[in-house]
């Protein structure tokens, strides 16, 4: 059953796994959080000097995001391909590999539909960074259905490439979805950023750069 195919045991190799998965949502935290010392640290050349002399911000937290996209997606590859036992969709039993499919759909129309909407100034802080982001009302965002739709989207994405070739253990998709209602709920939410900020101190507008 599929209760059986989610470990129970976290081996060493889960652990690496959660940590590389983590890497992503931790970081777009910190852009939430900590937006001024972000800024800092890009000027200060911490993160190299394409992103230290790239002009807007946005876009050096986009191509963070692109960089933390390979280890995402080289973790869910090296899973698949060595860890898991997967089938050819046409091996996969019918409904499963039919609700596989319409995850990928959806999570796909969710993602490409933030994006149409936010543009990456959105997507990538550009608000916390300081730049003017519009307040949208289209879909996704009137679709009362769901949250966070770009999260969710990934979530249902991943769930259904799994389902889609019938992997025989889903440890990455619930570690993912795990990371991805931290964010939701806590990393970046105004509850994880009150509690950060009294923990570890305010953002200063003395680390912000222009």
């Amino acid at each position: 059953s599929t209760a059986h195919k989610i470990r129970t045991k976290m081996s060493a190799e889960d652990l690496y796994i959660f940590f590389l998965l983590g890497i992503e949502r931790i970081l777009y935290g910190c852009w939430y959080i900590y937006p001024n010392y972000f800024k800092f640290q890009v000027r200060m050349g911490a993160f190299g000097e394409n992103i230290k002399n790239e002009p807007l911000f946005w876009k050096s937290a986009m191509t963070l995001g692109k960089y933390i996209k390979v280890i995402q997606f080289s973790v869910v590859t090296y899973d698949l391909l060595y860890r898991c036992n997967i089938s050819h969709p046409l091996d996969v039993e019918p409904k499963r590999l039919i609700a596989g499919i319409a995850l990928v759909l959806i999570g796909q129309v969710l993602n490409v539909a933030v994006f149409k909407a936010l543009g990456g100034v959105g997507v990538y802080y550009g608000h916390e960074f300081g730049y003017p982001v519009k307040r949208v009302s289209c879909f996704p965002y009137n679709a009362s259905w769901i949250s966070d739709p770009q999260y969710w989207g990934v979530v249902f994405t991943i769930w259904g490439i799994y389902l889609t070739l019938g992997a025989s253990m889903f440890t990455v998709p619930v570690v993912e979805t795990f990371w991805y209602v931290s964010s939701m709920k806590f990393i970046e939410h105004q509850r994880g950023r009150d509690i950060a900020r009294k923990l570890m101190g305010d953002d200063p507008a003395k680390y912000s750069h222009k």
